[in-house]
């Protein structure tokens, strides 16, 4: 049970992972599609195991074996290693191969495993209950959760109104939709919902009576599109997936991925059938605040606004760039191809058990008896190993000789107190400095200079097949030992200390900043350069690369050598950042070394690191037109709005943006894909003091390009609010209001272009035409009230 059950998790979390990449992939095209990927993807987790009993196996090598238990090994059982055949053990008699004696304590060895296999067996014994303890509990509150559907159902009396009748059959006529909907409505407030599948149910509040017409409509059109597209069955099956695999947090997620892009599909329905996106996002709003779903229902029930994914569907439904087009079940056809053409062969795959080979006359490990070892002078002798029989190969004893073998390899250094951990690996060599109270290098960091009383410094390499040690005491005393023999620490042994503690100190950057120092004095800023080939690690070669740009040894093509270097070598955002952020404060960016810093800069793939550099390089003063116009065009690749728009809202406020700077500066304001980063970045602009004319006009240009109407107005809005404006500015922004589609948005401006602006006939004229193209008689009407009371 526990093979089948590891085997539905692997699989599952590889079809998961699958769905998540295909949803990231299909960000910008339209919910319906990212909803019927995870739907397939509930469904497939559900098919797995089903469809791995059934389907004959497809064995792949690679594949995990999980059938397989897991056995102890010999010397964890006997707390002894069990000698190979091979192997030749002094003062030891051989045991003839076809009777084996039974060594001293092999009574206590099979008791032991014995006892491990029990102790094996009584934890697997759990696995299963637990696990049906689990589908038990979240199937439990399923049941629960229909029933109380069942009982609303029963208790709540259908709609008696005959608008409300005639609606829901033009609506359904309207979407296609066959099966007959009853309409319910309760005597109190509760969340607009529906539920079912061959009779679909529409639950209405006691409220809903008052709304006005648009609300009706909106709100019955996303419930019948719930019913058109058997969301409450697709819900259904979601939830049953979460309750086979409720230990597996990735389901949960499918399944609320799967319940967002859900709304956001019905929410497209609405506003393709015409809704005004501000109005509904309006209704959205007030019934998420206002009603609740009833209670013990929300499993099933397919609510229309739960107040928790409201903030993300009030933003896609003002969004008018996104893509709201149905999903027909022709173009869902290859979706359902494509998931079958994965689930099959997934469930199918199993791992290529090899046939056991034949036994021969050798005798078998498990079952040879273990022989006492042999005393040397009251202590075990040493048994000699395979690989210690075998000549050492020379090469494994240079640190050089690691690096070809493989690229794993990790650092890490840990401080305590005066205590230091220094470890290192690369391949199968580790290097280890462990060091107990304080110590310090010598001049040239190639020797252990003084250990404080009472302490030591010990360093070791492990090659893999053999290793070699010195400890280094506080009263000068070596001892150097390799593979276990004291030896002379003798020119030898130096030498590898040397190169041990050099190779130590490049890869880990443990002292780099001293080091670094020490190499400038003493070999000049060449000898620098020349390290920095040999140095391993982002952080170690910032802190070399920092180094020699604060030492003042070089001239202005020296810093844009060494800049343009960094940005090639050092692949960490941060250490680069960090670097470049340092470069800025400390020296003069020149234009000559301009071109290093915005390619050091444009190769930092991070859109906050980026943000950060380049918030710390413009805020330098005296920085030319042309260098500042070079940063802005670095900072129009980053691709967060967020990070972009905090950029040039901290420059705005950082320094005064001239007109040498405002093309670059309005070419990576339009560069947001998001209005509403968009209109932070104008506000801010226009909030400034002494804005030119120039700059309204290319805020009220940026302006057009900003797609949302409420965004598009906020920004006119925050221009009219600055204070009295001149005559030719309040025509400006008369002139840029036509984008305006939303009846609301633009009847909102225009009346505080009334109350705010002195009214001349051009101006009045202007009002009147804007007011002309909305279609509102309402909102139309306000306009002129408030031109006939000016």
């Amino acid at each position: 049970m526990i093979a089948f059950l590891a085997d539905a998790l692997v699989k599952a979390t590889a079809l998961l992972l699958l769905a998540a990449g295909v949803s990231g992939l299909l960000k910008r095209s339209t919910a319906a599609l990212r909803h019927l990927v995870w739907a397939l993807a509930c469904g497939g987790v559900l098919a797995l195991p089903l469809a791995s009993a059934l389907l004959p196996n497809w064995g792949i090598a690679a594949w995990p074996r999980l059938d397989v238990p897991v056995a102890l090994d010999a010397v964890q059982i006997a707390g002894d290693p069990v000698a190979a055949p091979s192997e030749q053990v002094p003062d030891a008699r051989p045991v003839p191969p076809a009777a084996p004696a039974a060594p001293v304590g092999a009574g206590h060895q099979t008791s032991a495993a014995s006892r491990s296999t029990r102790e094996e067996g009584d934890w697997t014994a759990l696995v299963l209950p637990v696990w049906l303890g689990g589908v038990a509990a979240v199937l439990l509150l399923l049941a629960v959760s229909m029933a109380r559907i069942a009982w609303l159902a029963r208790i709540t009396p259908p709609v008696e109104d005959e608008g409300w009748l005639i609606l829901v059959e033009d609506l359904s006529r309207e979407l296609g939709l066959t099966r007959h909907v009853r309409v319910l409505q309760t005597n109190g407030p509760a969340m607009p919902m529906t539920w079912g599948i061959r009779w679909p149910v529409i639950l209405l509040p006691a409220e809903a009576d008052q709304w006005p017409a648009e609300r009706r409509r909106d709100v019955l059109l996303h419930e019948l599109a719930h019913v058109k597209r058997h969301d409450f069955l697709i819900q259904l099956i979601a939830r049953v997936a979460c309750a086979v695999y409720w230990f597996h947090p990735l389901v949960w997620l499918a399944a609320t991925r799967l319940r967002e892009e859900r709304e956001r599909a019905c929410d497209d329905h609405v506003l393709r059938a015409g809704a005004t996106p501000s109005a509904y996002a309006t209704h959205l709003l007030e019934i998420a605040r206002g009603l609740r779903a009833a209670r013990a229902t929300s499993l099933v029930s397919v609510a229309m606004a739960r107040p928790a994914q409201l903030a993300t569907r009030l933003i896609d439904v003002l969004d008018t760039r996104r893509c709201r087009d149905t999903l027909s079940p022709r173009s869902a056809l290859p979706a359902w191809i494509a998931a079958i053409a994965v689930v099959v062969p997934l469930a199918a795959v199993a791992p290529r058990v090899a046939e056991t080979a034949a036994p021969s006359d050798a005798r078998i490990v498990d079952t040879i008896p273990r022989l006492p070892s042999p005393l040397v002078k009251g202590k075990r002798a040493r048994r000699p190993s395979v690989i210690a029989s075998q000549p050492k190969p020379l090469v494994l004893d240079t640190l050089r000789g690691c690096s070809g073998e493989t690229r794993r390899s990790s650092s890490s250094t840990h401080v305590e107190n005066d205590d230091v951990t220094i470890v290192t690996s690369l391949g199968r060599c580790t290097i280890r400095l462990s060091a107990t109270d304080k110590f310090a290098f010598n001049d040239d960091y190639t020797d252990i200079g003084s250990v404080s009383s009472g302490g030591q410094v010990v360093i070791e390499v492990d090659y893999g097949a053999h290793d070699r040690r010195v400890t280094i005491r506080s009263n000068g005393e070596r001892i150097y030992k390799v593979d276990g023999d004291v030896h002379a620490f003798d020119a030898d042994a130096k030498t590898w200390l040397s190169e041990t503690i050099t190779y130590l100190l490049r890869r880990t950057g443990y002292e780099a900043e001293a080091r670094a120092r020490w190499i400038l004095e003493h070999r000049g800023i060449q000898g620098l350069i020349d390290e920095f080939g040999e140095l391993s690690g982002d952080y170690t070669r910032r802190i070399y690369y920092q180094a020699a740009i604060e030492s003042g040894k070089l001239d202005a093509a020296g810093y844009e050598r060494l800049v343009t270097l960094a940005g090639q070598t050092i692949s960490s955002d941060y250490e680069l950042a960090e670097l470049l952020i340092a470069v800025s404060k400390t020296q003069p960016l020149t234009q000559r070394m301009q071109a290093g810093f915005v390619t050091a800069a444009k190769s930092i793939s991070s859109d906050y690191e980026r943000h950060r550099v380049l918030t710390a390089a413009l805020s330098r003063s005296g920085l030319t037109p042309e260098v500042q116009a070079g940063m802005l065009d670095a900072a129009a690749d980053i691709g967060s709005d967020y990070e972009l728009a905090e950029l040039l809202i901290e420059l705005n406020k950082a320094r005064h943006i001239d007109d040498a700077v405002r093309p670059a500066y309005f070419k990576a304001a339009n560069s947001l894909q998001s209005d509403y980063e968009h209109r932070r970045v104008l506000d801010a602009v226009v909030s400034r003091e002494g804005m030119s004319a120039a700059m309204l006009a290319d805020v009220l240009q940026s302006a057009k390009t900003i797609n949302s109407d409420y965004e598009h107005a906020r920004v006119l809005a925050s221009v009219v609010e600055r204070g009295e404006l001149a005559r030719p500015v309040a025509l400006a922004v008369l002139e840029a209001a036509k984008g305006i589609s939303s009846d609301h948005e633009l009847s909102e401006l225009l009346i505080a272009v009334i109350s705010r602006v002195r009214m001349d006939d051009a101006i009045r004229e202007a009002v009147k035409a804007d007011a002309a193209s909305i279609s509102s008689q309402y909102d139309r009407g306000r306009v002129y009230e408030a031109l006939a009371r000016d």
